[in-house]
């Protein structure tokens, strides 16, 4: 055989290799694109719906997608030392680093995050996030039909018994025309039905819900918001401010519980990290002996 038809031949095998190697490439990419995504694990199915007997502490904080630096906000979570801590306005990149930052990876699962579409379009590329020292089930969006996603929620299990957790982020109002503050009104009120629509739909379990929900404390949406949920801050005496820019200062992020629950102690965080304040509540069953400590209510 001539040293041309040789190297012939050798070409024509290193292109059918290579031409093999591209084509089993794409076909295990295109059974990834296929395959159905992940989904989070359902909750034991020995754990029933209930309040677990010990205090659990929640915390919700806007972290302003993180521009006033990451350290600040770690630092910010982890001094007030939350079991379930719910952030809003984290950018999708910076969810993995957060929760190992927290200390809170072991129990992370990548449902447990949404996109704000309400806020940002399907495209969004940041959202809401539910992070937590005890095991997390059940974790997706909160149906919003014929609009874009504004909430997470998962379902919690603490010595054996379950309850939900929702993080929520409402439509915001962006300027004072009167037009777009009454559609931003709506589009609130639309969210909140939709979120008690979906808890009746599973039956009402008990359920802590907290976030930025870009509502005064008072008007339709607050009634609504707490026709069936208990203003935790509230009920400790606390209305202290929890958003803070330019000269505007007001209250629009809140822990609601279910009246399976009672607050013992909580407060508001004066905050370097973000334009809101962190908040967080100690939370017990509704039914506890008032020897797990007395309300308490603090502002740092």
């Amino acid at each position: 055989m001539s040293e041309a038809k040789a190297r012939g031949r050798s070409f024509r095998r290193g292109a059918i290799v290579v031409l093999g190697l591209f084509a089993l490439g794409g076909a295990v990419l295109w059974g990834l694109f296929m395959a159905p995504r992940a989904t989070s694990p359902p909750a034991p199915a020995a754990a029933g719906w209930g309040v677990p007997t010990r205090p659990i502490r929640v915390a919700s904080f806007n972290v302003l997608h993180l521009q006033r630096g990451f350290d600040a906000v770690v630092n910010e979570v982890r001094a007030v030392n939350p079991d379930i801590v719910l952030l809003q306005e984290v950018d999708s990149r910076d969810v993995v680093g957060l929760a190992r930052a927290l200390g809170m990876q072991q129990y992370h699962h990548p449902n447990a995050y949404e996109r704000s579409g309400n806020l940002d379009g399907p495209k969004a590329t940041w959202g809401n996030v539910i992070f937590s020292k005890h095991p997390l089930f059940d974790a997706g969006p909160i149906p919003n039909p014929g609009s874009g996603s504004f909430a997470v929620w998962a379902t919690s299990v603490v010595d054996g018994q379950k309850f939900v957790v929702a993080n929520v982020h409402l439509s915001a109002t962006w300027n004072a025309s009167p037009a777009h503050e009454e559609q931003s009104r709506e589009y609130r009120a639309k969210e909140i039905a939709n979120l008690k629509a979906a808890w009746r739909e599973r039956g009402s379990p008990p359920i802590v819900v907290a976030g930025d929900f870009n509502q005064i404390p008072f008007g339709n949406n607050y009634a609504a918001m707490t026709e069936h949920l208990n203003d935790a801050l509230a009920g400790l005496g606390n209305n202290d401010m929890t958003f803070r820019a330019d000269v505007l200062n007001t209250r629009i992020d809140y822990i609601l519980l279910s009246p399976e629950w009672r607050a013992t102690g909580g407060g508001v965080v004066e905050s370097r990290a973000s334009d809101h304040r962190l908040i967080w509540a100690d939370v017990v069953s509704a039914t506890a002996s008032s020897a797990t400590g007395p309300a308490t209510t603090q502002t740092r």
